[in-house]
C-alpha cells in the first residue's frame, strides 16, 4: 500500500508540475504582479482612512476566512480502476488515506497563511484585534481545515448518519467565527483544537464505500482540470457540454451561416469557453469594486479582454475532428469569419459588462467615460487587427 501511495503521488505530483507551468507562464505571471500590486497599492492608501471597528468589519472577515478555508478538497487520487482491484482491501484504507491527508493541507494552509498576512494590517489596526489572539486565530483556521478533511476521508465510508456536509460545516465555521470575533478569538482557537482532537474518536463503519469515493475525486479533479483549461488543453479532461436554456435569446436563427451557429451554440453551452467569458467579466467587475479607480481598472479591463480573447480563440477548433461536421455540407471558406463574427459579438458583450463596473465604482464619472471609450477603441484593435492574424494561423496548424 505504501508503494501505491508513493507511485499516486510522484504521478500527481509530475502531472500538477507540468500544468502548472504552462498555467503560471511569464505572461501570466507578469499579469498577477500587475494586478496584486495594484491592489496592495490601493489597499496600503486606503487603510490609513477607514474609520475603526465599524459594524460589518468582523463579519467581513468572517466570509473572507470561511471562503478560504472552502478552497482546497481531499486528494484521495483514486482510479476507477480500484473499484475492482482494491475493493477488499478496506482494512488499509485508514493507512492509505493518512498521507493523503496530510498532502491536501499543503495548499490550504499556504493559502489560510497568505490571506491571513494580507489582512494582518487590517484585522489589528482597523477591527483592533491583539497580535497574539490573531496568531492562535490563523492557528485555529488550519486546525478547521484538517478537520474538514478527517471529515471527509471518514465520509467515504458506510456510517449509520451522514457525517460531513460541506454547507452545513461552512454555515457552522462562519457563524462560529462571527462569534468568536464579537467575544474573543481564543474562542475559536480552543473550539478548532477540541474539534481537531474530537474527530478522531468519530465512530466510522467499517466497510469502504468505494463508488462513493471514486465519484468525488473525480469532480474534484474534474473542477482542477476546470481551471488549468482555462489556460491550456487538457488531455484527459473530461467535457459535459449541456444546453442552457436562459442563454438561448443570445442565439440568433435569422442571417446565420451554418458556422456562425455552431460557434454560437458551442460558446454558449461548452463549459470550457462559456464560463472562461463569465468568471472573466465577474473578475474584472471585482477589481474594478476593488480598485475604485479609473485608471486601474481600465488598464486591467484591457488586459482581462486581451486575455479572455487570447482563450477563446481555440474555440474554431471545436468541430475540425468531427466527422459529422465535415460529411455535412458546410462551406469551410469562410469559418474564419463565422468565428471572427461570433468572437467579436462575445468581446462587446464583455466590454460593455467592464464598463458599467468601471462607470459605477468610480467616483470620477466623466473620467470613467472617457476611460471606457479608449477601451472600447483597444478593442476594436485586438478585434480588426489582432484576431484575424491569429484566426488564420489557428487553421493553418489544423491537420486531419
Amino acid at each position: 500500500m505504501n508503494e501505491l501511495i508513493k507511485k499516486r503521488q510522484q504521478a500527481n505530483l509530475k502531472r500538477q508540475m507540468r500544468y502548472l507551468s504552462l498555467v503560471f507562464n511569464d505572461f501570466f505571471i507578469l499579469a498577477l504582479i500587475l494586478m496584486f500590486g495594484a491592489l496592495m497599492f490601493w489597499y496600503a492608501q486606503n487603510i490609513k482612512n477607514w474609520p475603526n471597528n465599524l459594524w460589518f468589519y468582523k463579519p467581513l472577515l468572517a466570509v473572507i476566512w470561511t471562503i478560504v478555508i472552502s478552497i482546497g478538497h481531499l486528494a484521495t487520487l483514486f482510479q476507477k480502476a480500484d473499484t475492482h482491484f482494491l475493493y477488499m482491501q478496506d482494512e488499509y484504507m485508514h493507512a492509505y488515506l493518512k498521507p493523503m491527508i496530510r498532502r491536501s493541507m499543503v495548499l490550504p494552509t499556504i493559502l489560510l497563511l497568505l490571506v491571513s498576512g494580507i489582512l494582518y494590517p487590517f484585522a489589528i489596526l482597523r477591527v483592533q484585534i491583539p497580535v497574539a489572539s490573531y496568531i492562535f486565530l490563523v492557528i485555529g483556521l488550519i486546525l478547521t481545515k484538517y478537520v474538514q478533511l478527517k471529515l471527509i476521508a471518514r465520509s467515504l465510508y458506510f456510517n449509520k448518519t451522514k457525517i460531513y456536509n460541506f454547507w452545513l460545516f461552512e454555515l457552522v465555521v462562519l457563524l462560529v467565527l462571527w462569534l468568536s470575533l464579537n467575544n474573543s478569538p481564543y474562542i475559536y482557537f480552543f473550539l478548532a483544537v477540541i474539534a481537531a482532537v474530537g474527530v478522531n474518536y468519530l465512530p466510522t463503519g467499517k466497510v469502504f464505500n468505494w463508488y462513493y469515493a471514486v465519484d468525488l475525486e473525480e469532480k474534484r479533479r474534474d473542477s482542477q482540470d476546470n481551471f488549468y483549461s482555462m489556460f491550456t488543453d487538457v488531455a484527459d479532461k473530461k467535457i459535459k457540454i449541456s444546453r442552457r436554456k436562459y442563454l438561448d435569446f443570445l442565439i440568433n436563427h435569422q442571417k446565420q451561416t451554418p458556422n456562425t451557429f455552431l460557434y454560437q451554440r458551442a460558446l454558449l453551452r461548452d463549459p470550457e469557453y462559456s464560463n472562461l467569458l463569465i468568471r472573466m467579466a465577474v473578475f474584472s467587475l471585482l477589481l474594478s469594486w476593488i480598485l475604485q479607480s479609473y485608471a486601474w481598472s481600465s488598464v486591467l479591463g484591457a488586459l482581462v479582454l486581451f486575455l479572455t480573447l487570447y482563450q477563446l480563440i481555440p474555440l474554431g477548433t471545436v468541430y475540425e475532428h468531427n466527422m459529422m461536421y465535415h460529411v455535412q455540407p458546410i462551406p469551410l471558406k469562410n469559418r474564419g469569419k463565422a468565428l471572427a463574427r461570433v468572437l467579436k459579438k462575445g468581446m462587446l458583450i464583455e466590454w460593455f459588462v467592464i464598463s458599467m463596473g468601471i462607470v459605477i465604482f468610480s467616483p470620477e464619472k466623466v473620467n470613467a467615460l472617457i476611460s471606457v471609450v479608449a477601451l472600447l477603441l483597444f478593442v476594436f484593435i485586438i478585434l480588426y487587427a489582432y484576431l484575424p492574424m491569429k484566426i488564420e494561423k489557428l487553421f493553418k496548424k489544423i491537420r486531419y
